[in-house]
């Protein structure tokens, strides 16, 4: 009977072990997950929104190009809280930029191109970023893919890192 005590007693810190680190483990990922989510598109640059119950279309804008800047006016972005550009690359193609407010009041500023569907802006609706031409959604602070095209699911806007 002893034994069969010690043996239980035995069995239950061991469950209980394996029952924390698995949690320690989990709330370690979500920290990392937090974290991640939180850093994607660098700091919160102003206030916190909300674009729930809202499709945003952005302006196209005129950006000020020099030999190593490409500057459009924050004020603008803020207002609108997208707005859409393109600039010319080193082989003379148009290539469509965007810029947003996240609904945690970061700034993302990177490609607008769709690359499958070819599409070339895309609107704020709520907590997702859709794809103009084919309706494809990514989460507005991750680019996480939501559903649409898995196809275009799989590129979605790269943020462009405007401190490196």
């Amino acid at each position: 009977m002893k034994n069969k005590v010690m043996i239980g007693a035995a069995m239950s810190i061991i469950i209980l072990s394996i029952v924390g680190l698995f949690w320690m483990n989990q709330q370690k990922d979500n920290n990392q997950e937090v974290e991640s989510a939180e850093s994607k598109f660098g700091e919160v640059v102003t206030e916190s929104r909300s674009y729930i119950g809202e499709v945003v279309s952005g302006p196209y804008v005129t950006p000020t190009i020099t030999q190593d800047q490409i500057i459009i006016s924050f004020d603008e972005v803020e207002s609108s809280g997208i707005v859409n550009f393109d600039i010319e690359n080193n082989e003379g193609t148009l290539v469509p930029m965007m810029a947003y407010i996240t609904p945690s009041g970061r700034l993302f500023a990177g490609s607008s191109m769709c690359e499958p569907c070819r599409g070339r802006t895309f609107s704020l609706a709520g907590e997702t970023l859709v794809c103009d031409t084919c309706r494809t959604t990514y989460d507005i602070e991750t680019h996480e893919f939501i559903k649409g095209a898995i196809v275009c699911g799989q590129y979605p806007p790269e943020y462009m890192d405007l401190y490196s």
